[in-house]
């Protein structure tokens, strides 16, 4: 998570060569929700002119599939978490019986596991962290926002040593990022850089230490908040 799935998806969702050779581009957002019905409503909804995306029956939406997605089509799941090839073969049913020639679905996940359920033709294309030099750069930006910046040479040795504790995920720089330029100071940073959160770590892509610092340095109303809201489900 955070590494940048979703991002290179939408890049190449709106490349204008990839728009170029798709008549239809339809992106969902799947989530741990996986649900054939709705999934199938929102693709029909996004192609021009269908009228049977209203209903909640699978058979007649597949039915639309058929009878309305006649043209090249590019499809985009986003974050998905559905490990059952079963579903995933009835979600597909309807879109392998499609005219045109040439479809691509994208798909883009956190789990290996769903990776090699949907890629059977092509082996996935597997994310790691930004190169150290770039992510040094990008985590500088994400703390002062100008590259013309001017701080004491100790305040960037901690950031650096915070940098490498954060594996090059994106998502982790911006997190603490944004909590270093709350204050810059040089105590604070050496709290951050301290913290205990860090011993959690368990896998060296794992980015749960960096947003719980976050979650650490909210004011007390707004940790109350984000605990009420995981009372609802995911």
């Amino acid at each position: 998570g955070g590494v940048g799935n979703t991002t290179l998806a939408r890049l190449a969702y709106h490349d204008p060569e990839v728009e170029a050779n798709f008549d239809i581009r339809i992106w969902i957002y799947v989530s741990a929700n996986f649900n054939e019905v709705k999934l199938t409503q929102g693709i029909l909804e996004q192609i021009p002119d269908c009228d049977r995306k209203n209903s909640n029956n699978l058979t007649v939406l597949q039915r639309g599939i058929k009878e309305y997605l006649t043209k090249r089509f590019l499809l985009v799941l986003d974050d998905m978490w559905e490990e059952s090839e079963g579903r995933w073969d009835k979600l597909l049913a309807s879109l392998r019986g499609t005219q045109a020639k040439g479809n691509v679905i994208l798909v883009t996940t956190r789990k290996l596991s769903v990776a090699k359920i949907t890629s059977k033709m092509e082996a996935p294309i597997n994310l790691g962290g930004m190169k150290k030099d770039v992510f040094w750069h990008f985590f500088k930006r994400c703390i002062f926002g100008d590259e013309n910046y001017e701080v004491q040479r100790m305040l960037l040795n901690i950031a650096e040593q915070i940098a490498t504790k954060l594996n090059g995920n994106p998502l982790a720089a911006k997190s603490v990022g944004k909590l270093l330029r709350r204050n810059v100071n040089e105590s604070y940073w050496r709290r951050i850089l301290d913290s205990d959160e860090w011993k959690l770590q368990e896998r060296t892509d794992d980015i749960i230490p960096a947003l719980k610092l976050s979650y650490n340095h909210l004011p007390y109303y707004l940790q109350l908040l984000f605990s009420y809201c995981a009372l609802f489900p995911e």
